[in-house]
């Protein structure tokens, strides 16, 4: 495994995931630990329901690979271990090796009450504004910082100072709305020294996808000096309610990767076929249907012009981690 690059761990087969980014050396050698370890929105026990499970009620199709706290702890040391740091994560009063939350929307199935209120009460909690709300209100962490979507005029090219609630200098977080609160993307940008010149490296991660992209995403992508674009997170299914399209997959997931400069990977996320029952899900009648990259480039090229089509189009590199899979991001 390769220490100096981060890692995704999928902890669910969904849209839970253990985002570790390499320390810098200074700070790899003050805390003893190679990763900063960041657990994004974990969903890892039980079915998710909002009131009870009468109105909503969602299920994954299948068991998490990572169910309890202590198998958090045991997957960062696993990755600890491997790229040379301690044996142990944990420090001293037993202190969770996980380093943060990340919370970017505030659905229950973003944010899952039964998971989250398993996790040690220091770790400190990064969520929009929203997500906060929902929270805080349970009194169990004792820190929650939030991140908000970035103002219109926000100058793309100031991204470092946006606010990124607890995150160290180095890590940095961007996120541009949709036009629906479902529909948005969330950027996590890692700055990092490389031959003693500085690199800023994204990822992309828009659960619901976008029905277009907005000027102020699409001025980021163009701004200079650019950030680089190493993986879009993203599904390839479309959802619906009430006819009407609230999940926008694999078509509208090529073009903002397209968008992006082509990243270097597209980790299918937020794409299994969940389990939808209750009362109000079957009066809206929220159904999925799957798709293809294939079909989504099919769909692509028959917008193109035939000069267009006959440059040819790259195909993304469409990656699927299995429930407990690890993907380095090279």
């Amino acid at each position: 495994m390769a220490a100096s690059r981060p890692i995704m761990t999928s902890l669910n087969g969904d849209n839970s995931w253990l985002l570790s980014f390499p320390r810098p050396p200074a700070e790899h050698k003050e805390s003893g630990k190679a990763y900063y370890h960041i657990v994004f929105e974990p969903w890892l026990h039980g079915p998710s329901s909002t009131l009870s499970p009468w109105p909503i009620h969602l299920s994954l199709p299948g068991i998490p690979s990572v169910l309890t706290p202590s198998d958090l702890e045991a997957l960062i040391q696993d990755i600890e271990v491997a790229a040379g740091g301690h044996k142990t994560t944990t420090g001293s009063n037993d202190q969770s090796a996980i380093d943060a939350i990340l919370l970017g929307f505030h659905y229950n199935d973003h944010v899952h009450e039964p998971t989250l209120k398993l996790l040690d009460k220091r770790i400190p909690v990064i969520a929009t504004p929203d997500a906060a709300a929902v929270v805080k209100p349970w009194c169990h962490f004792d820190t929650v910082t939030t991140f908000t979507n970035l103002a219109r005029d926000f100058d793309p090219a100031s991204w470092r100072s946006a606010p990124s609630g607890c995150l160290p200098s180095w890590l940095n977080l961007l996120r541009f709305p949709g036009h629906h609160e479902l529909n948005y993307c969330l950027l996590l940008v890692w700055s990092h020294l490389e031959q003693g010149k500085e690199r800023h490296e994204a990822i992309l991660q828009s659960p619901h996808g976008l029905r277009e992209i907005p000027d102020q995403l699409q001025s980021f992508f163009d701004a200079e000096p650019a950030v680089e674009k190493l993986a879009l997170l993203h599904g390839l299914k479309e959802s619906y309610a009430i006819g009407h399209q609230n999940t926008f997959g694999a078509k509208a997931g090529l073009a903002l990767h397209r968008a992006a400069g082509d990243p270097k990977y597209w980790v299918t996320s937020h794409n299994s076929p969940l389990l939808y029952s209750g009362v109000l899900m079957h009066m809206l009648y929220v159904y999925d249907t799957p798709r293809t990259i294939d079909w989504a480039m099919e769909q692509e090229a028959s917008a193109l012009s035939s000069e267009q089509r006959v440059k040819g189009l790259i195909k993304p590199n469409v990656i699927d981690v299995e429930n407990g899979g690890r993907l380095v991001l090279v």
